[in-house]
């Protein structure tokens, strides 16, 4: 008997199963042939997008993933379809949250909150805190601006730390992240090397004519930009993986995996040179300066020394190369009498009158000159402010700024208190290394540029101050592999 009612449910479920299959196929074809196809595409992927979710659910470190892969080609795919990055960005955040709140259903789940209890998300929640309090800055306009611009400045930065606690679990998760940004950097640098060889394609003229042309296409020469936003936000990610690639290389016992990471390194550097950013220049001079001190190493201090006084002799003392327009727009960075630099500073100048007043801002988002959905500064707006920082000092005033470089040496000084004196483990303190040299690089840039506020180079950074942070954890877990062996 309990043999029958196993085997007439078995069959029950089989037909239900082969009746839906049936009636929601048939649901397709009749929106398909009414005229709705958009509307019938929708409905043949939910099937696949709910297979999806559960596969995501039994292993969501792949969300993160997905989240790591959209936040790098974003920006790019926004060129050819119309797509809104910050709202697609939104989207896929909410979809990991989502991921993470049913994960607390399961009872072997996999993501623990618990591994949020990290000093860097409290941080980094303090500063997402002291943001939201802007909403009451008595000089902002609109809540709109607030609400359109405060997520390039904390709730990302947040939301990414946070991530990272609970989905990097150990060492390896983070190599799988590295050599997936390797492969990253190169399709990047690729692109970037189609433009200056062939040409750029209908997406990228027409966004050079709608103004990229006046920053790209200059007296110097072409500004390669690759799929990022602007040859700045390219050239300054490139400076960044430089950094990270060419010193973790030294992490890996294995040749290839060695040769492997100097050849991402150099690819990066390329990319950086065709790029005609002169401010990412400042990444691996100042990197590779630290991790002189870092590495604890007379070979490594001897190597890294001589890189960044042969490029400051070559470029500040020397006038090889100059008929390259790349190597000449490099050499001008050391020129304080240069035009755009002096133009910079005349702007700060001006700022500063109008700021000496507003010690908390003037909102965030009232500087930015292009919004259309609310008012922003009258005069504040139309001023260039060609730098993080001062976009920071504008919108959240002098504390906000001494806020977030105080986060900022806080961040620096503790990864680099790790390298020096806690990390045990070899592999890890390179990699550690890497990401702090890097760090410091890039903070060092955002004087000149906005790397912190843009994909995909602010999540890149976010992940590895997250990284840094979890660094002990990973130095006992490979610890504890030691003994056992």
């Amino acid at each position: 008997m309990k043999d029958l009612k196993g085997y007439f449910y078995d069959n029950l479920n089989k037909a239900l199963v082969f009746s839906v299959l049936i009636l929601a196929i048939y649901l397709i074809v009749q929106i398909v042939l009414r005229g709705s196809l958009y509307l019938g595409f929708v409905l043949a992927v939910v099937p696949f997008l709910i297979i999806a979710l559960f596969f995501i659910l039994e292993r969501p470190f792949v969300s993160f993933l997905m989240l790591f892969t959209a936040n790098y080609f974003v920006s790019g795919a926004s060129r050819y379809i119309n797509l809104a990055p910050g709202i697609t960005m939104d989207a896929i955040f909410v979809s990991v949250i989502l991921v993470i709140f049913l994960q607390n259903f399961k009872d072997n789940k996999i993501v623990d909150l618990k591994d949020s209890n990290n000093i860097v998300v409290a941080v980094v929640f303090f500063w997402l805190f002291y943001c939201t309090l802007q909403v009451f800055n008595p000089n902002s306009s609109s809540i709109l601006a607030w609400m359109g611009n405060v997520r390039g400045i904390s709730v990302y930065f947040f939301l990414t730390v946070f991530f990272s606690t609970i989905f990097i679990k150990s060492l390896e998760h983070f190599k799988k992240i590295l050599f997936i940004w390797s492969f990253f950097i190169i399709l990047a640098v690729l692109k970037a090397f189609i433009q200056k060889t062939i040409g750029f394609d209908y997406a990228e003229l027409r966004w050079l004519d709608e103004g990229g042309r006046n920053t790209h296409i200059i007296h110097t020469g072409i500004r390669y930009f690759s799929f990022f936003t602007d040859a700045g936000n390219f050239g300054s990610g490139m400076s960044f993986s430089l950094v990270v690639f060419l010193i973790s290389a030294f992490a890996f016992k294995s040749t290839p995996i060695r040769l492997y990471f100097i050849f991402v390194s150099a690819i990066a550097f390329y990319g950086m040179v065709i790029s005609g950013t002169r401010g990412s220049l400042i990444v691996p001079l100042a990197g590779f300066s630290i991790y002189t001190l870092l590495s604890k190493n007379i070979r490594a201090m001897v190597m890294a020394s001589l890189f960044v006084v042969v490029t400051v002799w070559f470029l500040n003392f020397t006038y090889i190369g100059h008929g390259n327009v790349y190597i000449r727009r490099m050499r001008s960075a050391f020129n304080p009498d240069d035009a755009s630099l002096q133009v910079r500073l005349e702007n700060q100048r001006v700022l500063r009158s109008y700021m000496i007043n507003h010690p908390l801002g003037v909102g965030i988002g009232m500087k930015r000159g292009n919004a259309v959905n609310y008012v922003p500064h009258p005069v504040l707006s139309k001023i260039p402010h060609d730098s993080w920082y001062v976009l920071l000092w504008v919108e959240l005033g002098i504390v906000g700024m001494i806020i977030y470089i105080i986060m900022l040496i806080y961040f620096f000084v503790y990864g680099s208190y790790l390298v020096m004196f806690k990390l045990q483990n070899r592999e890890l303190r390179f990699i550690v290394a890497s990401l702090v040299c890097a760090l410091f690089g890039v903070s060092l840039a955002a004087y000149s540029l906005e790397i912190f506020g843009q994909f995909p180079n602010s999540i890149l950074i976010y992940i590895s101050i997250s990284v840094i942070f979890l660094s002990p954890k990973f130095d006992k877990q490979l610890l504890a592999i030691d003994v056992n062996k």
